[in-house]
């Protein structure tokens, strides 16, 4: 059904009417019905904010500035998680590690490392040297003063597990043989005056041997000139030294304290008059010569210490 009335004058219009007859509007043309929406009941808002707008479409071809700032932040707090976190992760430490964490240059697992045990050799401590400072072979000591000053000295050393010496008895050698692990060791010294007066020599029982922190003694079974049953002074040889020369002169060696086969009590002056022989001791088998010494006490109470080596 078409416009009953004029939307202007008010006017009644008549069927098929296309303008007012009062004042000439137009009249509207029948258009289809269309059928109206159901009605959607309102729903009363309880928050106290306002009702939300809907934002303006976005214009096409232009990025935002508040997106491109966001992006931004996201990416640097993304960066600076990554820098502070992955490194303890790949260190075995997490946040909450105790000192501050190095950043590792790569992310990427070290190679495993082989560790070989090496064992700790501990140096033998060396045994300190017993006699310091002590003379060498053929080095002089004095002793004495002024007019009965004498030199004394250890010139000569010869070890061996026998000897051979000989009796004038029955004008033979008999071989001498020490005990169990022990040897023969002979060592040659030389006593003279280079005073003016006559002195008192040391005597055998002021010379011993050291070895090892041991003291030896001279060998009691040595056989001595003196101890010829029906004759004095008879000279013992002992076949391997026996044409060793003395120190001083061409003389051939002989037992110390002993000159041709007599004993002598005193030490005249000059180097002719010397006492030079052996004494014989029997040591262990393993007794080196850079490890033993001889001592001599002179006369008032002056000591010489000779290393053998």
């Amino acid at each position: 059904m078409g416009q009953k009335f004029c939307t202007v004058c008010g006017s009644e219009l008549h069927e098929g009417t296309k303008f007012c007859e009062a004042c000439g509007t137009p009249v509207e043309q029948n258009t289809p019905q269309i059928s109206p929406l159901p009605s959607v009941p309102c729903i009363q808002e309880t928050s106290a904010n306002p009702p939300l707008v809907a934002a303006p479409p976005v214009q096409t071809g232009r990025v935002p500035v508040k997106l491109i700032a966001g992006i931004i932040i996201v990416l640097v707090i993304g960066s600076l998680l990554v820098w502070a976190v992955l490194p303890g992760m790949v260190s075995g430490s997490g946040p909450g590690s105790a000192g501050v964490q190095t950043p590792s240059a790569t992310l990427s697992p070290s190679p495993t490392t082989l560790v070989t045990t090496v064992p700790i050799t501990t140096a033998p401590t060396p045994t300190p040297d017993p006699f310091p400072g002590a003379l060498y072979l053929k080095e002089g000591l004095s002793f004495g003063a002024g007019r009965i000053e004498s030199e004394g000295t250890v010139y000569r050393i010869w070890m061996n597990q026998t000897y051979h010496w000989h009796n004038d008895m029955d004008n033979k050698y008999y071989v001498q043989k020490p005990g169990p692990q022990n040897k023969y060791l002979f060592v040659f010294i030389n006593v003279f005056n280079k005073g003016d007066t006559r002195v008192w020599p040391p005597t055998s029982g002021n010379i011993h041997v050291w070895y090892n922190g041991k003291k030896y003694s001279p060998d009691p079974t040595h056989y001595l000139p003196d101890k010829s049953s029906d004759r004095k002074a008879t000279a013992v040889e002992v076949a391997e030294i026996q044409y060793f020369p003395k120190l001083f002169g061409t003389e051939y060696v002989e037992d110390f304290g002993y000159s041709h086969g007599a004993q002598l009590a005193y030490l005249y002056p000059g180097k002719s008059n010397a006492i030079d022989g052996y004494l014989v001791y029997e040591v262990p088998a393993s007794l080196t010569p850079e490890k033993a010494y001889v001592e001599i006490v002179f006369n008032g109470n002056t000591t010489g210490i000779w290393n053998l080596g």
